[in-house]
């Protein structure tokens, strides 16, 4: 990780210098353990929780450079968010950076789905609907159980993977269909889908990355729908 920092990027190697080290780890973590519960339990409109908020964002890039290789799409997305709502708290009143950092959750959300549902479509595994059964094999992502049942059910992992490819292609239409009005007939499948990768895949942190983002998504896709039937009278 040193090597691939710039020559002239002295600060920032000072800066991970000074984070690291098994016994900072454990600092960094018990200080994050502290601003999550803070962000729990204090006021919403709480410096504290402002506090703990702006700790969490800047703890979760600190630990990139130990965890950088391993981590995922949960953790990046989690981290926009964090970025996003830390910005907005600081905005304070302002109304417009709130909206800003809301459409930017919403807008990083949709292209992670989007992005996950193309990448899909472009691999012949997924177009033949063999690559859930693959998945499911494998010790890292996989389950006995759930590759013992699409084994036995071929047809209907087909259809799961084909339906999981189109609603990820398809998830920018939340913002379209009904004008935004059905937003949740998207939000809802999408959370169930996360909640069933949490048993069978034991992708727990993407259930409450994804989820995060959903009340951005319902805001926006709200507003949306008022504006056009503004426009519309």
């Amino acid at each position: 990780m040193r090597q691939k920092l710039p020559a002239e990027a002295a600060w920032l190697t000072c800066t991970l210098d000074a984070t690291s080290g098994a016994k900072r780890d454990e600092y960094l973590e018990a200080a994050r353990l502290a601003a999550a519960v803070t962000l729990l339990v204090a006021g919403r409109d709480s410096r504290a929780r402002t506090v703990a908020l702006a700790g969490l964002t800047v703890t979760s890039a600190l630990r990139h450079r130990r965890y950088g290789f391993q981590s995922d799409g949960s953790e990046q997305l989690l981290f926009q968010v964090q970025l996003a709502s830390t910005t907005a708290r600081l905005g304070g009143k302002n109304k417009r950076i709130t909206d800003a950092c809301l459409w930017y959750i919403s807008l990083q959300s949709t292209l992670a789905y989007a992005v996950a549902g193309y990448s899909k479509l472009a691999g012949a595994h997924w177009r033949s609907g063999e690559a859930l059964p693959g998945i499911l094999r494998t010790e890292t992502y996989g389950s006995g159980t759930a590759f013992r049942w699409v084994s036995r059910h071929p047809r209907t992992a087909r259809l799961a993977s084909y339906a999981t490819t189109a609603g990820e292609c398809l998830f920018p239409l939340i913002f379209f269909v009904g004008n935004g009005k059905s937003a949740p007939l998207f939000l809802l499948p999408a959370g169930a889908f996360h909640l069933i990768n949490s048993g069978a895949m034991g992708l727990g942190r993407f259930f409450w990355a994804f989820t995060s983002s959903y009340p951005a998504l319902l805001y926006t896709a709200q507003k949306r729908a008022s504006k056009a039937e503004i426009h519309g009278h």
